[in-house]
């Protein structure tokens, strides 16, 4: 490995020539202003810079992307591919430090550029500046706000780029544009080329290089070497999640996969309301390859030549389920009642094995009693419900392509669950309420829920009045409703028979399975008990057990 100390500038230079780069294992991260802010207080104090970790790339090919010198909140960044043979670096360690010293000398933030505040610094005494007493001051403004902007901070980039000829020229015209008297004018001074010579001084940087010195393949670190040193050295600061790592590898594997990923993320949950994310679509490769369903890097590398295949059929499954779920017949209304999303994946393994993955017709009610029973018994809320997932998927195997066996995939959740029901009771409809009423309200339901919003019910007898003399029974399911638009003119106290009096008994029965003549206050706890049992044969039709 080779060690040189470089410059700034020369680094930055490289950057926007396209000569460094970024591998495609880094994730889509650029830190906040004010670290930015920070950074260049840092320089400019002659604070340690930290050593670089750069890694010449000749002898493999390796996904990559560029920085970012126009940064705009939620970018999305796509991915190039360096073919072998090509010479390229790329930056495995350093891409926050180097990516915000971009930004902040050449580029823009949300439309905003970096300036320089040339009157601040250890002699600045100004409590009520924004950043720390006697440091250098940055601060990021749009150019068009320049009536509102102190004329003593000027713009990084102006400074930056000024010829080296005509430095004391261009430092003379800014400080008299400004108008600065006194020892300000000699401090501006100091800081404009303080500045520069921190950008241009050449042994700033250490700079560790990465088969630099290879004159072949056979001297080159392998791909995985590389992943390797890439975790170690950002163990530290902006930690990688288990999931970024796995991404890593499978980038290394795959030029194709994110793009392919965020396509599919972005097209089934763009508000991230069901928690489709990186994670779950690694998980669910591991269910549809057959291989074993263990979440870590090891497990990904070993699998990953089964898994990438079956990428399409995955996607397209996924897609069926989630149109499936929203179906008037299956009736889940909001993604928040989608939870825990792991239990999609039997049903997504399943529909995988089908012609185009749709669900056929004669299977539309197995399926959906079965989706409907692993999230009433919770069965695959674990944080790691990879031993449950083999379970199921053991049974379904051998079932590719025929009829759901329900049974058998139920004595699963009764075999593995201790507290658990594989027929619809008022204890099951109790542990996910939302979810239960949800099958017996459909027109509410549909007429007021969104899938984005989160499911609301709320207490028909107000607890504020009654729970103290109905503690066993305020919270029981019978006394709970999608109350709809009611919900946002009901006061909080009022009686059901104020706020229900415009329904007519016919939508009262209908869609909120209340009988009128029960609602009285001395007739509570019939009112929940006999509504209770409504709502379990209402669920037990639909279910079909």
């Amino acid at each position: 490995m080779a060690t040189r100390s470089t410059s700034i500038s020369d680094l930055l230079n490289q950057i926007r020539e396209g000569e460094l780069v970024l591998p495609d294992l880094q994730r889509d991260f650029v830190w906040e202003e004010d670290q930015t802010r920070l950074l260049f207080d840092s320089i400019m104090r002659d604070y340690p810079f930290g050593s670089l970790l750069v890694w010449q790339t000749q002898y493999h090919t390796v996904p990559y992307r560029n920085f970012v010198l126009d940064f705009q909140r939620g970018m999305t960044f796509s991915p190039k591919e360096k073919v072998k043979g090509a010479r390229l670096k790329m930056v495995l360690d350093g891409q926050q430090r180097l990516q915000s010293l971009l930004i902040g000398a050449y580029g823009t933030y949300d439309g905003r550029r970096l300036f320089f505040n040339i009157t601040s610094g250890p002699a600045d005494t100004d409590a009520d500046a924004d950043g720390p007493v006697g440091g250098y001051r940055f601060e990021f403004w749009r150019d068009d706000e320049k009536q509102n902007r102190p004329k003593r901070l000027v713009r990084v980039s102006d400074i930056l780029q000024w010829d080296p000829r005509f430095e004391d020229d261009e430092i003379e015209r800014t400080i008299s544009e400004i108008a600065l008297e006194g020892d300000q004018v000699s401090r501006a001074r100091r800081n404009i080329r303080r500045l520069r010579w921190v950008f241009q001084q050449s042994d700033l940087v250490p700079l560790e290089t990465i088969d630099e010195g290879s004159s072949n393949e056979s001297q080159a670190r392998s791909i995985n070497e590389i992943l390797e040193i890439f975790v170690r050295v950002n163990s530290g600061g902006t930690r990688l999640s288990r999931s970024d790592l796995m991404f890593s590898l499978i980038k290394t594997k795959w030029a194709g996969a994110r793009r392919s990923f965020d396509i599919l993320v972005e097209g089934v949950d763009p508000f991230g309301t069901l928690g489709v994310d990186k994670d779950f679509v690694i998980r669910g490769l591991l269910v549809n390859a057959d291989v074993p369903v263990v979440f870590d890097v090891d497990a990904i590398g070993r699998h990953w030549e089964s898994m990438e295949p079956k990428f399409p059929a995955f996607e397209g499954a996924l897609r069926t389920t989630l149109d499936f779920c929203r179906e008037p017949d299956v009736r889940i209304a909001s993604a928040d009642l989608l939870k825990p999303i792991a239990s999609i994946y039997p049903i997504v393994y399943y529909l995988s094995s089908f012609k185009n993955f749709s669900v056929p017709d004669s299977q539309r009610a197995p399926i959906r009693t079965f989706l409907y029973f692993l999230l009433f018994n919770g069965f695959l809320k674990s944080k790691s419900p990879e031993a449950r997932i083999r379970y199921l998927r053991e049974v379904l195997q051998e079932a590719k392509g025929r009829a759901l066996p329900l049974d058998k995939l139920l004595d699963i959740i009764r075999r593995r669950q201790t507290n658990h029901s594989i027929a619809t009771t008022a204890m099951m409809l109790n542990w996910n309420q939302k979810l239960a009423l949800n099958i017996v309200q459909p027109k509410v339901c549909r007429e007021t829920l969104s899938w984005q919003a989160k499911a609301e019910i709320d207490h028909i007898f107000p607890q504020s009045i009654y729970r103290e003399r109905f503690p066993d029974l305020i919270d029981d399911i019978g006394n709970m409703a999608f109350l709809g638009k009611l919900r946002n003119i009901r006061k909080s106290n009022e009686p059901p028979w104020e706020y229900f009096a415009a329904i007519s008994d016919e939508d009262l029965d209908r869609d909120f399975l209340v009988q009128r003549s029960l609602l009285r206050d001395d007739a509570v706890e019939e009112f929940i008990v006999s509504r209770r049992a409504r709502i379990v044969t209402a669920a037990k039709e639909f279910l079909g057990r």
